[in-house]
């Protein structure tokens, strides 16, 4: 954003490291970022977003909830969750929020022209609700059984 004026739009893939493993979580997973800022972008816009963004990936619709969370970068903040189908339980997929004034005033935009909104989801939980896997560390166990589970799809 240095180096652009709006409208910015990313899509950024990569790894996160952190220091937890259950069954959902894992020392490391993929993500995925988005940003989106211009003028006049707003909370609902955002909604509509992840919405319409989880519908297409699971090609259904289904429960979606949000609760107030806190991201350093974004006010309000937000994590999205989605429902097992099999199981009903709850999982959190994503963490989202519409970008906080002090970061456009780092790059020089003024915070009163100028809005946005990120997110950050967590691919690998996307699979596990799509393809009704009930433990994260199936990705990284290596268990042949598991791997070959997918190759006739591809």
């Amino acid at each position: 954003m240095k180096d652009h004026q709006p409208p910015v739009k990313i899509i950024a893939p990569g790894q996160v490291f952190r220091c937890d493993a259950d069954r959902t979580h894992s020392p490391m997973f993929h993500q995925l970022e988005g940003l989106y800022v211009n003028h006049g972008v707003s909370l609902p816009e955002l909604k509509f977003t992840l919405e319409t963004l989880l519908k297409i990936f699971f090609e259904d619709d289904f429960p979606i909830r949000y609760r107030s969370s806190y991201f350093p970068f974004t006010e309000p903040s937000f994590e999205v969750d989605v429902q097992f189908k099999s199981t009903g339980e709850w999982m959190e997929v994503l963490g989202a929020g519409m970008v906080h004034r002090n970061v456009f005033r780092s790059v020089k935009y003024d915070p009163d022209q100028v809005t946005g909104f990120a997110f950050g989801l967590g691919i690998d939980r996307l699979a596990m609700l799509k393809y009704g896997i009930q433990d994260i560390r199936a990705f990284y166990d290596n268990d042949i059984r598991f791997l070959r589970q997918g190759a006739g799809a591809c």
